[in-house]
């Protein structure tokens, strides 16, 4: 039965961009200045799965259009409120951003994404403390804008496989000027962690020690990016730990099967991505091109070589684009011969294969973009997801068994209203 939540959070989305229409604008006072900004995005979204599994935006939801609903209206809607406070001392500023989103109980509701003290010693040098935006890709300062860019959605094939968008902890900003150059050298350091809907159900990952670094060069139209994060990362649910048990176990007689333990071990292990991409934005032509490499030392986290490109020519307020990514593991993952016994060390193995899903997948995007007035665009977006290996299931979720490794083409059909102010 479609679930009433998707319903729902038009009705919430309403309500909350009504309150805040009262509060756009800047508040002068003798304690410093207050600016209130903010972005919605009200979008329906389906897939034709057949209704065998969902689509979804992110890889926190747990539900979406194609089995849990026919049309969705939560994963790619969303309204956020950020407020500044330029305090009287001068190289001070506060900055929190709430957004109201679905989250991985399908629920939307808010939650704080910001929440940093911002300190301006120099002209060319700032530094943030508390929660600020995740440092990876080009996006990541404005991954819930979908007014900044020409697609629904933030590329699935870069953002998709990184549930966090934001860090606690602090981060050092270094601006370098030099003739028409412009160079942004970010060093962060902080933790975070989240809930996401894992092959596994509900899964919890935590991400401490992460180190940071990223390089923002920009030229008239031209931007160059290369950043890249190394972090400890820990991702646990009920069935990945009994899956770790029950092969670890089965091991003290069959010593072969720890390295099938350490796949799935339950304890904090290494994981580091680097990511780089390009964009020319000169009118009427839009193009950008992504990639990422990401390795890790257990299949809780997929060893991922991904990239996205998009095209797009303006014409007057119209933008159509076109639009290419591919999700891919590093190399193929290997279904373990079954031991001759005994029984319990059988069905151990037996799970494990039944485990060895992954992401690998190609998405064609073709849509259309109209620049309205008073901040709003309209956007309308189909898209083909082609799973590439027997064992995928791409971005979806809530799968029966025989969508993995689906042979037909699944469409997304998604339509949007983005507003900025």
């Amino acid at each position: 039965m479609p679930s009433p939540r998707g319903t729902a959070s038009v009705a919430a989305s309403c309500l909350l961009l009504a309150l805040a229409g009262t509060a756009v604008g800047a508040d002068e006072q003798p304690w410093g200045h207050l600016h209130v900004n903010g972005f919605a995005t009200l979008a329906a979204t389906y897939a034709d799965t057949d209704g065998q599994a969902d689509f979804r935006s992110a890889q926190f939801q747990s539900a979406g259009s194609g089995r849990s609903r026919h049309w969705d209206f939560a994963n790619d809607s969303n309204l956020a409120l950020q407020l500044t406070w330029d305090t009287p001392y001068e190289p001070l500023r506060v900055v929190t951003q709430a957004i109201a989103a679905n989250d991985t109980h399908d629920d939307f509701k808010p939650r704080i994404d910001w929440l940093y003290l911002g300190w301006q010693p120099a002209p060319d040098l700032s530094i943030r403390f508390g929660r600020f935006p995740f440092p990876s890709g080009m996006y990541s300062e404005t991954r819930w804008v979908n007014s900044s860019r020409l697609e629904v959605r933030a590329p699935q094939s870069i953002y998709a496989p990184l549930p966090v968008s934001s860090l606690d902890g602090a981060d050092l900003n270094h601006y370098l000027q030099s003739g028409p150059w412009l160079l942004r050298s970010r060093l962060s350091y902080g933790q975070t962690s989240t809930v996401i809907a894992s092959r596994f159900g509900d899964t919890e990952v935590d991400l401490r020690s992460v180190i940071s670094a990223a390089f923002d060069l920009n030229r008239d139209n031209w931007r160059l990016y290369l950043g890249g994060f190394i972090s400890d990362t820990r991702v646990t649910s009920p069935q990945s730990k009994g899956l770790h048990d029950a092969l670890h176990e089965q091991a003290q007689s069959n010593p072969s099967l720890n390295a099938l333990a350490d796949d799935y071990t339950p304890d904090y292990s290494r994981v580091w991505q680097i990511d780089a991409g390009i964009e020319y934005l000169n009118a009427p032509w839009t193009v950008r091109v992504e990639g990422l490499y990401r390795n890790s030392q257990t299949k809780l986290v997929l060893d991922l070589a991904n990239w996205n490109a998009t095209l797009g020519y303006t014409e007057g307020r119209l933008t159509p684009f076109v639009a290419i990514g591919q999700m891919r593991l590093h190399e193929p993952w290997r279904q373990q011969a079954l031991p001759s016994g005994p029984p319990g060390a059988i069905a151990a193995v037996a799970a494990y294969n039944a485990s060895l899903v992954t992401s690998n997948e190609t998405i064609l995007s073709v849509g259309l973009r109209w620049d309205l007035d008073h901040g709003l665009a309209l956007k309308a977006q189909l898209d083909r997801h082609q799973l590439d290996d027997e064992q995928s299931r791409g971005v979806f979720t809530n799968n029966t068994p025989e969508f993995v490794g689906r042979q037909a083409a699944i469409h997304v059909f998604t339509l949007a209203l983005d507003y900025q102010f």
